[in-house]
């Protein structure tokens, strides 16, 4: 800061810091208006009666609890002063008590089953997304290890998170209701007493909001160990490496790989959690300081005589009620600050690129007339320094069979890949008949293709859709009286037609053992398998 003339001036450097900071708040508040419309509507399609029964639920259970308080007030009051006509002056603080009561503990049931309903449409609803999702990303975001991050992060905050979030809110709409309540019944007596409370209020909840978030961040952080701890899991558990775990004598490796990725990961999350312990005990202390300090002024005033007995006696219960409501609201907070920074991750999940958003529209050609070319095609996979393929040109003619040989990491594989359209060349680009591949359709252009690839799928289904799956449109057809030709051609085509004819269920028989009753094959029909699919 600067003064001249008696006028103060910013140094040019605080304008555009306090640019930038509002420019952040404003993106993180659209952010969240956008999250908020798009979670609300998604609510609102799959469980809309039930959300809205939840919500009010919740809010009707925070109102319970100040009407406590003021039935109990007037309680007191009726029954130490002269009783005219006892159940006349009695009874309707008795029904208004009891309905309160019996209003909060029937919520909790009610909630538990509504919490059900919603999480189980809501969950189904999300994962079809996020799977579909995965179906849809272009196959270069596999290569990156931030997809398996958010792969990681996303699905993990569905299980449950967004129905956590409508129980957070409700929740927190249900205390700060109640709370409101009691500070107005707190407010007859005295308003110092309402500032302090409220003061506790705020506290506890920006304590917990700051707790929580910090913990979601170290949590995310630890996604590349939690991988690592499921990777080494699986091949200790796996049917595929258990042959070579046992030939070679992994396991003992294996087993201390996934030792080491654990105590990485308990090492990070301790060290989170001791520095949360000193903040929690200290707001605890604060509230325990409030709560008497709270105590304390009830009892001067009811015993200066500024309030009742009804009115002290209602009042001291509603102390330890708000205690138990502050709790409540701090502990909401952090619920909500906890699943919604989940739910961010999955938002983040759903909204990668897919494939379909830079792809290309124009029809394949077909026929293809004068060939598919490589002009100085070069791609590098991402993360890698090194290119897989440098200043590939080359031409396809139709009609021609044509051999990649070269050894092990010379880029065939690769090659054959950017030819299905499946990578991008990073510089260059192919043309067929002169149109370049990336402005075709890469959903017709791969309709005009067949591969067998070097990892080929062996999928837990039955025959007929192991071959099926190189057309998927077949298994839509009505079945007629026998399989269907192509698929019988197929067959026949990569010599898996005898094998089908020795099976228990023939192209009906289940294969792999994942499920009950499969059969396994060879690897060698395993292999035919994979040909007639391409065929």
């Amino acid at each position: 800061m600067i003064r001249q003339g008696g006028y103060c001036s910013l140094s040019g450097n605080v304008l555009p810091r306090t640019g930038a900071v509002l420019a952040r708040l404003g993106r993180a508040v659209r952010e969240g208006l956008d999250a908020v419309v798009s979670f609300s509507g998604l609510l609102l399609r799959t469980a809309p009666v039930a959300s809205a029964i939840f919500i009010v639920s919740n809010v009707v259970t925070g109102l319970a609890t100040p009407v406590v308080v003021w039935a109990l007030d007037g309680l007191i009051t009726e029954v130490s002063g002269e009783l005219v006509q006892p159940w006349r002056q009695v009874l309707p603080w008795l029904a208004a008590l009891s309905t309160a009561l019996m209003l909060r503990s029937g919520e909790e049931a009610l909630s538990e089953y509504l919490a059900n309903v919603i999480r189980e449409k809501v969950d189904g609803e999300l994962y079809r997304r996020a799977l579909r999702r995965a179906t849809e990303l272009p196959l270069a975001a596999f290569e990156r290890s931030t997809y398996y991050d958010k792969l990681e992060t996303g699905m993990g905050a569905i299980r449950g998170r967004l129905v956590y979030v409508l129980g957070a809110l409700s929740a927190l709409i249900g205390a700060a209701t109640g709370a409101a309540g009691l500070l107005l019944l707190f407010a007859r007596a005295h308003w110092g007493i309402v500032a302090v409370l409220v003061g506790s209020l705020l506290l506890a909840g920006i304590v917990e909001a700051r707790q929580s978030r910090y913990f979601v961040e170290v949590n995310y952080g630890s996604s590349p160990l939690r991988r690592a701890i499921g990777y080494w899991a699986g091949l200790l558990s796996g049917h595929k490496p258990a042959a070579e775990i046992r030939l070679f004598q992994l396991g003992r490796h294996f087993l201390d790989r996934w030792r080491a990725a654990f105590d990485a990961y308990l090492a990070e999350v301790h060290t989170a959690r001791r520095r949360l312990v000193l903040q929690g005990f200290l707001a605890g202390a604060a509230q325990e300081v409030i709560r008497w300090v709270t105590t304390v002024a009830v009892l001067v005033l009811g015993m200066s005589g500024t309030i009742g007995i009804g009115a002290m006696v209602a009042l001291l219960y509603g102390v330890g009620r708000f205690r138990e409501l502050a709790d409540h609201f701090s502990w909401t907070v952090a619920e909500l600050v906890d699943h919604w920074s989940h739910l961010k991750h999955l938002r983040a999940f759903l909204d990668l690129p897919v494939e379909a958003d830079y792809a290309g529209t124009r029809p394949a050609p077909r026929p293809i007339r004068e060939g598919v070319t490589f002009h100085d095609v070069s791609f590098t996979y991402p993360g890698s320094n090194r290119p897989a393929i440098q200043n590939v040109t080359l031409t396809l003619y139709p009609g021609q069979s044509v051999a990649l040989v070269g050894e092990n990491g010379a880029g065939k594989s690769t090659l054959a890949r950017l030819l299905l359209g499946l990578y991008r060349p990073t510089e260059g680009f192919i043309t067929v008949d002169g149109v370049p591949l990336h402005e075709i359709d890469p959903v017709l252009w791969r309709r005009e293709a067949s591969v067998v690839f070097q990892d080929y799928m062996r999928y837990p289904a039955t025959v007929r859709e192991n071959i099926a799956f190189g057309d998927v449109d077949l298994l839509r057809e009505p079945p007629g009286q026998g399989e269907h030709p192509r698929i019988l051609a197929a067959a026949k085509q990569s010599g898996v037609d005898e094998m089908v004819a020795r099976l228990p269920d023939g192209f009906h028989t289940l294969l792999g053992k994942q499920f009950e009753g499969g059969a396994e094959l060879s690897t060698g029909q395993w292999q035919r398998l994979a040909l007639a699919r391409a065929y």
